[in-house]
């Protein structure tokens, strides 16, 4: 299986046959991975960073209060100004739970 239906299959795992604890489910994941999905659908964004740091993510939240995710950190310097960061090694970030640790939960 390719990496991106990988994902996606872990995504609806949680989202559809729950309830799996999102941490248990991206902490079974080997390698370098960083990815953002999008559920249309639900109108919500599930963001992973592996720990390893191979990979790296931004964030920032916009001038409309949207918060913004790449791995180009110029796409979030122009869209968040001076709210922004590297998004966090190990975690994970669901637009209605929040953000959570899944190397440490």
């Amino acid at each position: 299986a390719n990496e991106a239906m990988l994902i996606i299959e872990a995504y609806r795992t949680l989202r559809d046959r729950g309830p799996y604890p999102a941490d248990q489910v991206i902490k079974d994941l080997d390698g370098r991975f960083g990815f953002v999905v999008y559920d249309s659908k639900a109108g919500t964004v599930f963001t992973a960073l592996g720990s390893d740091g191979g990979v790296k993510l931004y964030w920032g939240i916009a001038g409309d209060g949207s918060v913004v995710i790449s791995d180009d950190v110029e796409v979030i310097k122009n869209g968040c100004a001076k709210s922004f960061a590297p998004f966090p090694a190990g975690c994970i970030f669901h637009s209605e739970g929040g953000l959570m640790s899944f190397e440490h939960p």
